[in-house]
């Protein structure tokens, strides 16, 4: 009887699994331009844009419910990341020769240019607490700088220099500190916002590179997208970093989304191609629900959970024979955005 009760549940599981909402592709439009890189995507919190930054090609602002482009924001060219702070009626601009784009957002006119590093500035985050702006460097050998920016006085007002490679895309855990991923260094750490502290440092057995994090607030877990030969999803406690579940996810992901409504984690893989959505049974347990194909190297990803949409750029690229491996070179007009709905 046990073994009868096991069989069954696993196929109401199976079902229920089988019957829930599923991504599909609902447009992908190409967008014209001689740029062959391309950064973050970010959502504007006022209004249906989705902000695209392409580097060579500028800032693309890009309507998502009429699709298509609204304009480029001038003198935005080498915008890698974006980030948000409507109650000033401000967009900063993350741009690859270090500075620090500064545009109203209402208008989407420039305003300025601020001189933050020597070289690419990777990513941001507004931290409502502090009101402060927490910006990324790029990759600069062995040093990483975390800079606190005044979105009010629009200044630098500190630089915190760390002994880590490269830092990934920082998560605000809500509380006035925020976790930093230390992919070549193998950890996580959690760091005040007030003062940079360091308030906890993680290291999991069978993640050897952790990259972009996500968080379910309600179920105090933490999620984190392992890099490596077998790449995995560790879930995590918030508070304890005790893990809790590891499942297979794609290679090299380089963006992670946690649908709470749904209950359900998007996994998107530029190398393979595919969408992974991860059903959360529980807090602590967890299965692949569906994968979608994407297009390849749509490695970055924005989740807009008010429209239930995630949005995917890529580029068409060629891969030279080469030891050792050659970057891909991608191809000038064939940019796209591909719009995945929840059906």
């Amino acid at each position: 009887m046990k073994k009868l009760g096991a069989i069954l549940a696993l196929l109401i599981s199976a079902s229920a699994l089988a019957d829930g909402p599923s991504y599909h592709r609902e447009h992908r439009v190409t967008l014209p331009g001689a740029g062959h890189s391309w950064g973050f995507v970010g959502i504007d919190p006022t209004r249906p844009y989705l902000f695209v930054a392409r580097r060579e090609n500028g800032l693309t602002v890009f309507d998502v419910q009429h699709q298509r482009v609204v304009k480029t924001v001038g003198q935005s060219e080498g915008a890698n990341g974006v980030v948000f702070v409507p109650e000033l009626d401000r967009v900063f601009v993350l741009n690859t020769d270090g500075s620090l784009g500064v545009v109203k957002l209402s208008t989407l006119k420039p305003l300025k240019r601020i001189a933050v590093a020597q070289s690419n500035l990777n990513s941001a985050v507004y931290e409502p607490s502090t009101g402060k702006v927490i910006i990324v460097s790029g990759r600069r050998a062995d040093r990483s700088t975390l800079f606190e920016f005044d979105p009010k006085s629009e200044r630098i007002t500190g630089a915190h220099e760390l002994a880590v490679k490269k830092v990934d895309p920082l998560l605000l855990k809500g509380d006035g500190s925020f976790f930093l991923p230390m992919r070549d260094e193998g950890k996580v750490a959690r760091y005040a916002a007030s003062s940079f502290a360091v308030l906890d440092t993680w290291q999991f057995a069978d993640c050897p590179k952790p990259s972009a994090l996500a968080q379910d607030v309600e179920r105090q877990r933490l999620f984190i997208a392992c890099r490596g030969d077998a790449p995995v999803l560790i879930v995590a406690d918030r508070e304890t970093g005790e893990v809790k579940a590891k499942l297979p996810i794609g290679r090299d992901v380089n963006a992670l989304a946690y649908d709470a409504p749904h209950r359900r984690l998007l996994i998107p893989s530029g190398v393979d191609a595919n969408l992974q959505v991860i059903d959360q049974q529980d807090a602590d347990h967890y299965a692949l629900a569906v994968t979608v194909s994407t297009l390849p190297m749509a490695y970055n990803m924005a989740f807009d959970a008010e429209r239930q949409r995630v949005y995917l750029p890529a580029m068409d690229y060629v891969l030279p024979a080469a030891e050792p491996k050659a970057d891909p070179q991608f191809q000038a007009g064939t940019f796209s955005i591909t719009t995945l709905a929840l059906d």
